[in-house]
């Protein structure tokens, strides 16, 4: 059993799941909910899956910092003003729990929320 604030979860993984599916044409966005073990202390983890245009290691360095848009061009593709994983974090932080991700380039991305267990 997880207990947090269910506004601030549910606005983080808002936040994951639009970003997950304005970033992917085609293909999935998948949203998985597994327990998991380490160290002896229980997680559950939840992971936002996609299979869009993925992120290079470069850019997952800046995805965090507030106003940061990955793709500074003129002629950006995707509206945003570079604050949803910014405010996603530090929920996060608020929650007791870490966000992650993981992603290649031209495969997708996956964005783990990990809570810790109650009791």
């Amino acid at each position: 059993m997880v207990m947090s604030d269910r506004r601030a979860l549910r606005q983080v993984l808002i936040n994951l799941t639009n970003n997950a599916i304005k970033y992917t044409e085609s293909g999935f966005v998948r949203m998985e909910l597994k327990k998991q073990s380490v160290d002896g202390r229980c997680f559950a983890d939840v992971n936002i899956i996609d299979s869009g245009i993925g992120i290079t290691a470069e850019e997952r360095s800046r995805l965090f910092q507030a106003f940061e848009q990955l793709d500074k061009s003129s002629t950006r593709r995707f509206e945003g003003a570079g604050l949803g994983l910014y405010l996603s974090q530090k929920l996060a932080v608020l929650l007791g729990a870490e966000l992650t991700c993981e992603s290649t380039p031209g495969a997708g991305s996956i964005f783990t929320l990990r809570l810790r267990e109650s009791g």
